[in-house]
C-alpha cells in the first residue's frame, strides 16, 4: 500500500495587520497569495481573522469586512477556511497564555 502525503498550507492574517492596512489591501493580498500557491499541490487553509481585544470597534469592523468575504472567496478558488473565532469563543474555555499556568478546562456533562 503506498502512502500519500497531504501538504497542508494555513495561512491567517493577526488583528495588528487589520489596524494598518485597509481591507481591500488585504483582499488583494490574500489574492495574490492564492495565485502564489494555486496548483502547488497542497491543501490551502486561510483562517479567519480574531477580532481584537478590547472595544476596537474600527478594527473589528475591518475584520467582520473581510471575514465575510473570505468564505465565499475561499470556496471559488476551492481553498479550506476556518473559523477558528468559535473555539475562542466557546464556554469554559481557557485560553493559555505564555505567562500562566495551564488552567483546567472543566469536562463537559
Amino acid at each position: 500500500m503506498a502512502l500519500r502525503l497531504l501538504l497542508l498550507l494555513p495561512f491567517y492574517v493577526g488583528s495588528s495587520e487589520v489596524a494598518i492596512r485597509s481591507p481591500r489591501v488585504i483582499k488583494r493580498d490574500f489574492r495574490a497569495l492564492g495565485r502564489l500557491v494555486k496548483g502547488s499541490g497542497a491543501q490551502v487553509v486561510f483562517f479567519f481573522i480574531l477580532p481584537a481585544a478590547g472595544n476596537n470597534v474600527g478594527r473589528n469592523r475591518k475584520t467582520q469586512l473581510i471575514n465575510t468575504w473570505l468564505p465565499d472567496w475561499c470556496h471559488w478558488e476551492n481553498f479550506g477556511f476556518f473559523d477558528h473565532g468559535s473555539v475562542y469563543m466557546t464556554p469554559d474555555l481557557h485560553i493559555i497564555s505564555r505567562h500562566k499556568q495551564v488552567q483546567e478546562i472543566p469536562e463537559a456533562r
